[in-house]
């Protein structure tokens, strides 16, 4: 009787972890978690933004494509104020090289460092820019290598829905 009670409740336990989302940086998925060094100081940790939406951009001062999506991203960031979160994280440069695109990109969103990649091989970001999109509990709701023409509505859609 003792060994089927034991194995109940290991069979309920293999159920109840098996509910939880699997991490990763595709559509669906938990996001996979990091904390950062931030440019103007400090550190970011994503776990604790959730509750509000979250736009991650992957970007590099040598990326023109990086460079064009600069005050698109600046307009949402703008637009979205507290209700959600705008985050640059920039791929595999230095500080000094970092603070100088930031200056002379006028990047006006938080941006944290990823000197040593890891960031970007957690999120598979294999080509700039990369835009990933989290919703308030953290799941990846849109990834892609372009700035998406209905960002506000992506965004917006999330922030409406909120947490559970």
């Amino acid at each position: 009787m003792r060994a089927l009670s034991l194995t109940f409740l290991c069979c309920l336990l293999a159920i109840g972890c098996g509910q939880m989302a699997p991490a990763g940086p595709y559509e669906g998925l938990n996001a996979p978690q990091f904390v950062a060094p931030l440019v103007s100081g400090g550190s970011l940790s994503l776990s604790k933004l959730q509750g509000k939406p979250v736009v991650l951009v992957f970007w590099a001062s040598w990326c023109g494509p990086c460079r064009y999506e600069v005050p698109h991203v600046n307009a949402l960031f703008r637009s979205v104020g507290e209700s959600a979160y705008v985050v640059g994280v920039n791929a595999g440069e230095d500080q000094a090289t970092v603070a100088e695109g930031i200056r002379a990109l006028q990047i006006e969103y938080p941006v944290v460092l990823d000197a040593n990649g890891a960031i970007v091989r957690a999120y598979e970001a294999s080509a700039l820019p990369m835009v990933i999109v989290l919703d308030p509990e953290g799941r990846v709701r849109y990834r892609g290598n372009t700035w998406p023409s209905r960002i506000h509505a992506i965004v917006d859609g999330l922030r409406q829905e909120g947490p559970p």
